[in-house]
């Protein structure tokens, strides 16, 4: 089977099938069709889709009324690695509202913390992402957190990001006259116009310039809480300590630096800060 002709759908439900089977020992239809919201039948297809895909790597077990990983199993559409598996059951916990079936729960219990609940209006995005597809712009009303009231702005979006918490629209601003993140939720209004930027996105230099911030473990660590730590995010060793190379766009700086608390100074709770603490000065925005 050539995994990369499946449709988008389809090849998440099996890359499900397989990493459910692999973690848990066992997936059933019943929580393949609760987690996608499909029907049976196309549950059913799934399974023998890939039963005759991969010959021997599952097996359907009478007893239980489930596919098990047979004694050969291995990977074939997903990677098999801890992160994806975890992925998924942290993708389960965030949209949990106590309506699944028990036979539709995981075997293995989780939880996550609820990621904020911003309202946005779909027209708002929609006009967004047509006019980024399109290269024209918007005249949109928006509150931000410096004004009592929201205002008229005409705006040529040309990318979205993910800061962590929340989605940007990356946006050169008629009033600015510079590129800069709006918040989508506050963007309360949003007219397409047909103008094309008045500067080439190409030239947003925090969009296309990429760094490198290097993350280490705090230095009042001791070496085996160090060790942990370096485990913990992915730290490879550097010289007689460990460092994290983290590569990103200039523009995503500030909010990763936020994100992880590494402008705090004198934070006892952290574990982790930055291999140069002045780069907290120049990439933090202002509050």
């Amino acid at each position: 089977m050539n995994v990369e002709k499946l449709g988008f759908a389809q090849r998440q439900r099996l890359t499900y099938i397989e990493s459910v089977a692999y973690w848990e020992g066992r997936v059933d239809r019943p929580r393949v069709v609760g987690e996608f919201n499909v029907s049976e039948n196309h549950v059913t297809k799934d399974f023998r889709l890939y039963k005759d895909a991969f010959p021997g790597n599952i097996q359907y077990d009478e007893t239980s009324r489930a596919y098990r990983p047979s004694p050969k199993f291995k990977p074939r559409i997903g990677r098999g690695s801890a992160e994806e598996y975890l992925s998924l059951l942290r993708a389960q916990a965030e949209r949990r509202d106590g309506s699944l079936l028990p036979a539709m729960a995981s075997a293995v219990v989780s939880d996550a913390v609820p990621p904020p609940q911003g309202k946005l209006e779909a027209a708002v995005l929609n006009a967004i992402t047509r006019a980024i597809s399109s290269g024209t712009g918007l005249v949109i009303s928006y509150q931000s957190k410096n004004r009592p009231e929201p205002v008229s702005r005409r705006v040529w979006p040309h990318a979205l990001l993910f800061n962590g918490t929340r989605w940007h629209a990356r946006a050169y601003d008629e009033e600015h006259q510079r590129f800069i993140d709006l918040v989508l939720q506050r963007i309360l209004k949003a007219k397409a116009i047909d103008e094309v930027p008045p500067i080439d996105p190409a030239q947003d230099s925090g969009w296309s310039t990429w760094i490198t911030l290097d993350v280490i473990p705090r230095k009042s660590l001791s070496a085996s809480q160090a060790e942990v730590v370096a485990r913990e995010f992915g730290m490879v060793p550097a010289g007689r300590g460990w460092i994290w190379n983290v590569r990103l766009r200039e523009c995503l700086a500030g909010y990763f630096i936020y994100l992880h608390r590494l402008d705090v100074v004198d934070d006892s709770r952290r574990v982790i800060e930055l291999k140069d603490p002045a780069l907290a000065t120049k990439y933090l925005a202002p509050l």
